[in-house]
Order: structure tokens, then sequence, then C-alpha cells
């Protein structure tokens, strides 16, 4: 069923820099906790708007500030995501690309980065002096309930074949 996958594998096992972090007895787990931290960062951004959406924190900033405040870091963190990740994939190309997790987890990242960029435009568009619509509110709830989701997709990878 994942015989297309296999030259890819292949080239990805022959590459000098997958030889490199697989026989660095420290660069593997080095590149997994910059990941874990970059996941972090953006799930703490997406918490902090999703409980100012739904009113439990930060009233006094409306959440197009919040958005600001944090939009940048968690951009930051995404790039540093898809880096890492792509260097996970070059030290372990079966493990990831033949794992239907994987496969289920870069879908649901997909989905949620489109709902996250429909959020930033929502925010955007949502006057600083005034609160946001229920709407956008919910959105906020969702993004952050995917971006769990895709965390412990994540962590569930090591486990499922």
């Amino acid at each position: 069923m994942d015989a297309w996958l296999q030259p890819l594998i292949d080239w990805l096992n022959g590459l000098p820099l997958q030889a490199a972090i697989r026989e660095t007895s420290w660069a593997l787990p080095l590149i997994q906790t910059v990941h874990i931290l970059a996941v972090a960062i953006v799930l703490t951004a997406s918490l902090i708007i999703a409980l100012r959406g739904i009113g439990l924190v930060g009233r006094d900033w409306s959440l197009a500030r919040w958005q600001a405040r944090f939009g940048t870091s968690a951009a930051l963190a995404l790039w540093t995501l898809l880096g890492t990740g792509l260097l996970m994939i070059l030290a372990e190309p079966e493990r990831e690309l033949l794992n239907w997790l994987f496969r289920a987890k870069m879908l649901l990242v997909i989905v949620t980065l489109i709902l996250a960029h429909a959020l930033a435009r929502a925010l955007r568009a949502t006057r600083t002096d005034r609160q946001a619509g229920p709407g956008v509110r919910l959105l906020a709830v969702v993004v952050f309930a995917a971006w769990i989701a895709v965390a412990m997709a994540g962590r569930w990878i090591a486990y499922v074949g």
C-alpha cells in the first residue's frame, strides 16, 4: 500500500545529514526537545487567546490585542515546528512516513492552520476597542482544541504503527 513512498524513504536514508543525525547521540533528542518547546509556545498562545475568547482571563485587553501580542512568537514557533519536524522525518523516515497517525496529524495540522489563519484575520478585523463576536470567540476555542489534538497525535506516533 505504501510502496509509492519507498523511493522517497530510500533517498532520505541515503542523505549524509540523515546519517549524521542518526549517528550523533544527542542530535535527535535535541531536535525533539526544540520541537516540544515550539509546541508549548503555540499551545500557550492559543490557550491565552481561547481563554480570553470565553472571557476567563485578560478582559482588559481585546482579543485582537492578545493576537497582536502572541502572533509573532506563535508564527516563529510554527516555522520552528516545520524545521524540526522535517529533521525528525529525515532522521526516521520509515517511522514517520509509513505511520497512519503521522498522516492524520499532518492533515489535522493543515486544517488547524487554516482555522488559525481564519481566526487571525477575524481578530485583525475586530477593532481593538471592541469585543469580538461569539463566532470569533468560539473559533478561538476550536483552534486551541485543534492544537491540543495535534499535540496528542504527535505524542502517540511513537506508540502506534
